[in-house]
């Protein structure tokens, strides 16, 4: 009987370090549900669920079948910023057919005490990057005295390009707000992969108001930054997905 004990004892802390072997490494990986050129060229619906996407990160940014929406990842929880700008939150069955994600860990922090435009700060953050040829997860919170962001309607297929649903955006604009802003760096040698260069989403603390970032300027707010050398892609198997001529799109 002792010796069962003993066994069954090696056997869960072999488990347990595996589990946490698996746990640091997916820390250290973005994942993401299909290569960005599907979206933009219409490829707007996919069969990934957001309890995949919860299942998959903690972290990170996205959007809803027909590009109903922008996506936020914030502490595991999924959050939609609607076309009329009401932050919503999405059943475990809403599907989506782009995420970025991550499970977040910062290997870097600063403050940031002055007035910066998304131009500025995006220069700031340059500085702590170790190469511009990494991805880098982004967590940016506290209080920004303006805010600019954006969310889309709901598309019906056929669906048109990204370019032309965004025509006709909602726009939203916010002055002395807090909030958290979840996004990413990718490097220029992943065009067609992911949005090239910074990439933010926004949630205010209240979580009633939100969207991708189109410009801001800081006041007070603090900036984490985790440097990623893994990325996994799943690539999406929807006829949606597999009809698409990618070789007669222009990159």
């Amino acid at each position: 009987m002792k010796n069962i004990l003993i066994f069954l004892i090696i056997v869960l802390l072999i488990s347990s370090g595996d589990t946490a072997f698996s746990q640091s490494k997916r820390a250290a990986c973005v994942y993401q549900s299909a290569p960005i050129t599907a979206l933009l060229n219409g490829v707007m619906n996919d069969d990934f669920t957001v309890a995949q996407i919860k299942h998959s990160g903690n972290f990170g940014l996205g959007t809803f079948n027909g590009v109903d929406g922008e996506m936020i990842i914030l502490n595991g929880i999924v959050y939609r910023v609607e076309f009329s700008g009401k932050v919503t939150l999405p059943a475990n069955s809403v599907k989506s057919p782009f995420v970025t994600e991550t499970f977040f860990h910062a290997d870097t922090t600063f403050k940031i005490n002055d007035t910066l435009d998304f131009s500025g700060l995006d220069k700031l953050i340059d500085k702590v990057l170790p190469s511009k040829n990494i991805i880098c997860a982004i967590k940016i919170n506290g209080i920004f005295s303006s805010i600019q962001t954006r969310s889309e309607e709901k598309q019906t297929a056929p669906y048109s390009s990204l370019a032309d649903v965004l025509k006709d955006q909602s726009v939203f604009n916010f002055k002395n707000i807090t909030g958290t802003i979840a996004g990413f760096y990718f490097p220029p040698y992943m065009e067609n992969i992911n949005a090239v260069g910074y990439h933010f989403h926004f949630i205010s603390k209240d979580k009633k108001s939100g969207g991708h970032v189109l410009n801001l300027i800081t006041k007070s707010v603090s900036v984490e930054v985790e440097f990623i050398k893994n990325f996994e892609m799943r690539i999406p198997s929807t006829g949606d997905f597999y009809s698409k001529d990618y070789a007669k799109l222009k990159y």
